[in-house]
C-alpha cells in the first residue's frame, strides 16, 4: 500500500477522507551541495496534468475504463483526479446526497472538483504507472444497483477487423485385403468482418472425395449489432428463432431478442427476492446447502435482497438474521428453478420475421413469431407467444412455479394449419417438467413429459417441411408422447448413483421405445471408476442389455498424463475393450499424444492400435491420427486455426471464440499471455487472445518470461468488457533498448545529482542517475547523446555524449545544441 493510500485513510477530517500531502525528503541526507529538485519525489507517483484513460476500481469492483482529468493540486506540479458531474454519475454517486455547496459547484458547466472538495466519505488511490484509480465510496452514497453492474458505455465494440476461422480434416481409408484406397476431406469456415457496431458473419463448408469434386455449401450469413437500451441483439439475415417457448427454427429475415449476457449476473436466470423486517441493526446471512451466498448488515426496518446470483443448485435458501441484542431468527425460502423461470419483475422477449429455410438454405413459407417471458414474484413466472404464417397459426401459454414441492414448468400449445388440397389440421400439445432436491437424503429428482393430443398437431418446422412436399415429409410420423425421469443420489464418501428411465411412442406405431439405465461412479484416491448397466426395448419389442466398466488414473508428478480403460459387452454378443494412454509435453503443454489398444469381438472383431499426435501453437493446431485394424488402416490429418486481418497487419491464430482480442506490445517478442500459455507475441509484438467472455470483465496479462531483456513492459495487464463478436485491441506500451550503465561527471569533475532524470534527444525520459554518479538508461545505440536534468532552472541540466563502456563528461549548454 502506498503512503498516499495511508494518508487517505488517516486524513479523515470534516466528515470526509482526503488526500493529504505528508512526506518530505530532507535534502541534508544527500551529498552536500546537491541541488536536485525533489518535488517530484514528494508523492508516491509523478503525475502530470491532463486527460488520461484510467481503469477505475470502485469498492474493489472493476467498473470500466474512463477518461479522467488530472489537475495540479498546487504549485508542486503533482496532479490528482478532478471529478465532474458526468464522471460522478457514471460512478453511481447519488448527487442528491452531496452537500449544498459541491452540488451547486457541479452544476456550473465544465467544472470539476477534487475528492476532498466533495465532502463525502471516500478515498482514492491513483496508481499512475498502472493507469489505475482505486476508489472507496460509502455505499450509502451510491445509487442502488447490482454490484457487478457494467453500464453499456463500458462495453468495448472493438476495432475494424476481419477474420476467417477454419477447420480442415483429410481422411484416407486403406483396405489392405482388397488393395483399395479412398480419400475424403472436409473444410469448415466461419468468416467475419467488424466495422463500428455492426458485425458481419458467414458460415459454410466444403466436402470433397476421390469420387466427387469439391463443392462449397454456404450456410448462414448475417449481420448483427447490439441494442443496449433493451439488452437485446438485432440480427439481419440468417438466424434461428429462439427455442425457449417454441421449438427453434431456422429463418432468413430479422430477429430482435433479449441477450441475457448483457445483464449483470445478479439479474440473470432465476433467484428469489429475500424480504424481511429487522428489529435492530442486524447481520443478514443467506446460505444454500451450507454455502454462504450473501452477507450484509441491514438497518432496522424492512429489507430486500434482490441481487442474488442465479445458482446452478436447486435447494431452499436458509436465511439467518442476527439482531443487535443477540437473538437469532431463521427462515427458509423455496428455491427450485423451473425452465423459463425468471426473477420477480424480470422479462425476456424474442421477435423474428422472415422466411423459413431448410438444412440446405432453401426458403420456405414466410412467418412472424414473438414470445414473452415475465417473472411475477418468487413463486410464479409466466410466458406465452404466437406464430403466424400463411396457412399456419400457433399459440403458446404457460408458467413456471417455484415451490417447496419442487419446480414445475408447464406450457400448452395450440396450432392449426392448411396443408393444401382441402386438407387442414388442428391439434394441441403439452410440455411438462419437474425437478426437486431432497436435502435430507441428498437426492436430485427430475421428470419431463411432452404429449400431443393428435397427429394433426404441427410445429412450424414440421409444417414448413410438409409444405415442400418432399419424400421425407410425406413419411411424417409425429411423436405421440415422450417421458423421462432421472434420479441422482449422493452416497457416503465420494460415491454417486444415477438412475434414468425414458419411454416414448410415435403416432401410427403400435410399439413404443423404452430405455432404462443405472450407473455407479466413485473414486479411490486418484483412481476414478464407474459402472453402467442399461437395457433398451426397441420398436420391434426386442430387448438389448449392455454393461460398461470404465476407469481412469492420472500419471506423473504434475499429472500431465493419464491411463484410462473401458470394457463393454451387450446381450447381442458384442464386446469391446479399450486401453488408452495419453499425455502432454512442452513448457506450455503445446504437445499432446496418445496410444490406444482396442480389442473387439463380433463379425468385424479383432485387435487394433490407434495413435494420435497434436501440436498447439500461437498460429493454430495440427493433428494426426493413425488407426490400424485387421485388414484396414486409416490415416487422418487435421488443422484448426484462423487468419485475422486488422489495422496492424495479418495474423495467424488459434481457433477463435465469439469474441477475441488482439494484443500489441511493440518489441515484446515471445512474451506469453498468462491466460493462454500457448499464445506468445510474434516478432512484431502482436498476438491473438482466442476467446473472451462477452459482457464480462476479462483480464489479459503478459508474462515477460522469454522476452528480450532489452524491452521493458510499461504495463503488464489490462481489463476489458467486450461485446459479443467484438475484436478488441489491447495496446501495452513498452520501453526498448539496451540497458546501459555509464559513469559520468560534470565538467568540474563532480558527481551528478543522485536521482536526476535522463532524457534522449527527442525529450523522452529514458532513465535516471543512480548512486556513484552512474547513469542507468535504455538506448538502441551504443553511442549517442542524452540530457541530464535535476531541476527547472536553466543551469540545472547538462548534455552528455556517451560511448558504452567509457566514462563521460556532462557539459552545460543550451538545449538547441542537441
Amino acid at each position: 500500500m502506498s503512503f498516499r493510500r495511508w494518508w487517505a485513510i488517516l486524513g479523515m477530517t470534516g466528515g470526509y477522507v482526503g488526500l493529504v500531502p505528508g512526506v518530505e525528503f530532507d535534502p541534508g541526507l544527500l551529498r552536500q551541495g546537491s541541488t536536485i529538485n525533489l518535488e517530484r519525489f514528494q508523492a508516491s507517483d509523478s503525475v502530470p496534468q491532463g486527460d488520461f484513460a484510467l481503469d477505475i476500481i470502485l469498492n474493489q469492483q472493476w467498473i470500466g475504463r474512463r477518461t479522467v482529468f488530472l489537475r495540479n493540486r498546487d504549485a508542486s506540479g503533482q496532479a490528482a483526479p478532478c471529478y465532474d458531474r458526468i464522471l460522478l454519475e457514471e460512478l453511481g454517486l447519488d448527487l442528491a446526497r452531496l452537500a449544498a455547496q459541491p452540488r451547486k459547484q457541479l452544476i456550473i458547466p465544465d467544472s470539476c472538483m477534487m475528492l476532498p472538495q466533495l465532502l463525502v466519505a471516500a478515498s482514492e488511490d491513483l496508481d499512475f504507472g498502472a493507469l489505475q484509480l482505486r476508489l472507496e465510496i460509502d455505499r450509502s452514497l451510491l445509487r442502488r444497483q447490482p454490484q457487478d453492474n457494467l453500464p453499456f458505455h463500458t462495453w468495448d465494440a472493438g476495432v475494424t477487423a476481419g477474420f476467417v476461422d477454419y477447420r480442415l480434416n483429410v481422411h484416407e481409408q486403406h483396405d489392405l485385403l482388397a488393395g483399395s484406397r479412398s480419400q475424403q476431406g472436409y473444410l469448415g469456415l466461419r468468416a467475419g468482418f467488424n466495422t463500428g457496431d455492426w458485425y458481419w458473419r458467414h458460415e459454410g463448408n466444403a466436402q470433397m472425395s476421390d469420387k466427387r469434386a469439391a463443392r462449397y455449401q454456404p450456410g448462414a450469413t448475417s449481420v448483427r449489432r447490439d441494442v443496449p437500451l433493451w439488452s437485446a441483439q438485432l440480427t439481419l439475415g440468417d438466424g434461428y428463432a429462439a427455442g425457449d417457448v417454441f421449438d427453434s427454427s431456422a429463418f432468413r429475415g430479422l430477429r430482435l431478442s433479449t441477450d441475457e449476457r448483457m445483464l449483470p449476473r445478479a439479474q440473470r436466470g432465476f433467484a428469489p427476492v429475500v424480504r424481511g423486517v429487522a428489529n435492530t441493526t442486524s447481520l443478514l446471512s443467506i446460505r444454500q446447502r451450507g454455502m454462504l451466498l450473501h452477507e450484509s448488515t441491514v438497518p432496522p426496518g424492512p429489507f430486500e435482497i434482490d441481487d442474488l446470483y442465479a445458482s446452478g443448485l436447486n435447494d431452499d435458501l436458509e436465511v439467518t438474521l442476527e439482531e443487535a441484542d443477540g437473538s437469532v431468527r431463521r427462515f427458509t425460502l423455496p428455491y427450485q428453478a423451473a425452465p423459463l423461470a425468471l426473477r420477480e419483475g424480470a422479462s425476456r422477449f424474442d421477435l423474428s420475421a422472415g422466411v423459413w429455410r431448410d438444412d440446405l438454405g432453401r426458403p420456405g413459407p414466410g412467418h412472424v413469431q414473438g414470445s414473452w417471458q415475465q417473472g411475477v414474484d418468487n413463486t410464479f413466472s409466466v410466458h406465452g407467444g404466437a406464430w403466424l404464417a400463411e396457412d399456419y397459426l400457433a399459440s403458446a401459454m404457460g408458467g413456471a412455479i417455484n415451490s417447496r414441492f419442487g419446480a414445475f414448468g408447464l406450457t400448452a400449445y395450440q396450432a392449426q394449419a392448411s396443408l393444401g388440397q382441402g386438407r387442414s389440421a388442428q391439434g394441441q400439445a403439452l410440455r411438462f417438467s419437474w425437478r426437486q432436491r431432497v436435502e435430507a437424503t441428498a437426492t436430485d429428482l427430475s421428470a419431463s413429459l411432452t404429449h400431443r393430443n393428435s397427429a394433426d398437431y404441427y410445429s412450424f418446422d414440421e409444417f414448413a417441411r410438409t409444405s415442400q412436399q418432399t419424400q421425407r415429409t410425406n413419411q411424417r410420423s409425429p411423436q405421440h408422447w415422450r417421458a423421462a425421469m432421472t434420479l441422482q443420489q449422493r452416497l457416503p464418501g465420494s460415491g454417486r448413483l444415477s438412475l434414468r428411465a425414458s419411454a416414448g411412442k410415435q403416432w401410427g406405431s403400435g410399439v413404443g421405445n423404452r430405455e432404462y439405465n443405472v450407473g455407479y461412479y466413485n473414486n479411490l484416491r486418484s483412481l476414478s471408476y464407474g459402472m453402467t448397466l442399461g437395457r433398451e426395448y426397441r420398436g420391434n419389442g426386442q430387448a438389448v442389455s449392455a454393461l460398461t466398466l470404465t476407469a481412469s488414473l492420472p500419471l506423473g508428478l504434475q499429472r500431465r498424463g493419464s491411463l484410462s480403460s473401458s470394457m463393454s459387452r451387450d446381450s447381442e454378443g458384442g464386446a469391446r475393450t479399450n486401453v488408452r494412454w495419453s499425455a502432454t509435453a512442452g513448457e506450455d503443454g503445446q504437445w499432446g499424444y496418445g496410444l490406444s489398444s482396442v480389442y473387439q469381438e463380433g463379425r468385424q472383431g479383432g485387435a487394433g492400435l490407434d495413435a494420435n499426435l497434436v501440436h498447439r501453437s500461437p498460429t493454430g493446431e495440427l493433428s494426426g491420427v493413425v488407426a490400424q485394424r485387421q485388414g484396414s488402416r486409416q490415416l487422418a490429418l487435421g488443422a484448426r486455426g484462423s487468419v485475422v486481418a486488422h489495422p496492424g497487419g495479418v495474423l495467424l491464430a488459434q481457433p477463435l471464440g465469439e469474441s477475441f482480442a488482439i494484443v500489441h506490445a511493440p518489441f515484446a517478442e515471445a512474451a506469453r499471455i498468462q491466460q493462454h500459455p500457448s499464445v506468445r507475441l510474434n516478432a512484431q509484438g502482436f498476438a491473438v487472445v482466442p476467446s473472451l467472455s462477452p459482457y464480462s470483465v476479462n483480464t489479459v496479462d503478459l508474462d515477460p518470461k522469454g522476452m528480450s531483456q532489452d524491452v521493458e513492459l510499461q504495463i503488464s495487464g489490462q481489463s476489458v468488457v467486450p461485446r459479443a463478436g467484438a475484436v478488441t485491441l489491447l495496446h501495452y506500451p513498452t520501453r526498448s533498448g539496451r540497458l546501459l550503465m555509464l559513469e559520468a561527471r560534470n565538467e568540474h569533475g563532480h558527481a551528478l545529482p543522485f536521482g536526476a532524470q535522463v532524457f534522449d534527444v527527442q525529450g523522452d525520459e529514458v532513465g535516471m542517475v543512480g548512486q556513484g554518479s552512474r547513469l542507468h538508461f535504455r538506448s538502441h545505440d551504443a553511442r549517442g547523446r542524452v540530457r541530464v536534468s535535476w531541476g527547472e532552472q536553466a543551469d540545472a541540466s547538462c548534455w552528455l555524449d556517451y560511448a558504452e563502456g567509457a566514462a563521460s563528461t556532462c557539459t552545460s549548454g543550451p538545449a538547441d545544441e542537441a
